[in-house]
């Protein structure tokens, strides 16, 4: 190829792409090329540069963990004392004195209310104080004691006269008969007496646990007192309990409960009672608490479904155990529990 035909063929190209660049700007072609060419040079050429790193990987390079997103479990539940007690009138009574509110702090055995116990209760528990059966059992021994003393001696003398042959074997063989069943007659009342003393402390005991602390009352020389069972906050108090009130044995009178921590129950579906473990975490919330979320721990859950019935799914109870160290959380408060998504390897 000689050095003019090259420099001919040179300007030619150059003459074509003068002509076109022309051609572009007089129609307003050239900016849409040029935009056109922008955006498809590179996606054209990512995929392959893409497909080339996957398909190369690098020598020694650990496999990437794939990382699943399990969905969120969302329950409802209402929100209740981890321990209650009700606290009911032990006898018939009227109310003398009564110093309490909702929501206030007691220890146990704490004094709820005071109260007068009725004239023929405190008879009663006299009566029953007194024992007279103790009395009556102890006289019956004694009597026992006095007849075994003459027999035990004439068992001797009666010893006596047949090792000298001057009275048959047979009446010391009926004397002590006799006294093997006066032996057996007073062990067997000495064992009642032992059991009806016993019972007697135990009474005394559980009397005056019942009257608050002392047997003062039974007298009439103090009120008996309504104390409390456990330690907590008073949840509730019987609308008409007042000074004055008369109540009868069995009537409910407060409600003690444990409100650090609080529980709530809730209801789950079958598929997800698998997903669910001792001890997980979940986030609760209420519209009554606005702006605040509580941790709930799962503290129990039932292994039978609510309804066996075949033809509906399985749904089971859950318990979640809620720290409440300031008592914000009140009986009664609904909201909803929500597990947060767990993030495992694959």
């Amino acid at each position: 190829m000689t050095k003019s035909f090259a420099n001919d063929i040179f300007e030619c190209r150059t003459s074509v792409r003068a002509t076109l660049k022309a051609v572009l700007l007089k129609t307003g072609l050239l900016p849409g090329v040029l935009i056109t060419l922008c955006l498809f040079l590179p996606a054209a050429y990512t995929p392959a540069r893409a497909q080339s790193n996957d398909s190369h990987p690098q020598a020694g390079a650990p496999a990437r963990e794939v990382l699943t997103t399990r969905p969120d479990i969302v329950l409802q539940g209402k929100l209740q004392c981890s321990l209650r007690r009700q606290v009911v009138m032990p006898f018939r009574g009227v109310i003398t004195s009564l110093d309490l509110r909702p929501g206030q702090t007691v220890k146990k055995g704490q004094v709820l209310a005071r109260y007068k116990l009725w004239s023929d209760v405190a008879q009663q528990m006299q009566r029953q104080l007194a024992a007279p059966q103790i009395q009556e059992m102890e006289l019956a021994l004694a009597n026992l004691d006095k007849t075994l003393i003459p027999l035990e001696a004439k068992c001797a003398e009666t010893k006596s006269l047949v090792k000298d042959n001057m009275a048959p074997s047979q009446s010391l063989v009926k004397i002590e008969k006799e006294i093997q069943l006066q032996k057996r007659g007073r062990k067997a009342a000495e064992e009642r007496l032992q059991f009806e003393r016993q019972s007697l402390v135990e009474f005394k005991a559980y009397l005056k646990d019942l009257l608050g602390g002392s047997l003062n009352p039974v007298a009439g020389s103090e009120d008996a007192s309504i104390t409390a069972p456990i330690a907590g906050q008073v949840v509730s108090i019987q609308s008409d309990l007042r000074e004055g009130l008369e109540l009868g044995p069995g009537a409910p009178t407060f409600i003690i409960g444990v409100m650090d921590p609080m529980v709530i129950h809730a209801q789950i579906h079958e598929s997800d009672i698998i997903k669910v473990h001792m001890g997980d975490k979940a986030k609760f919330t209420m519209e009554s608490v606005p702006n605040r979320t509580f941790e709930a721990t799962v503290s129990r859950f039932s292994l039978t479904p609510l309804a066996p019935g075949v033809g509906d799914p399985s749904y089971y109870d859950i318990e979640f155990t809620i720290p409440n160290p300031d008592y914000v959380l009140k009986e009664g408060f609904k909201g909803e529990i929500v597990f947060e998504p767990s993030r495992t390897a694959g």
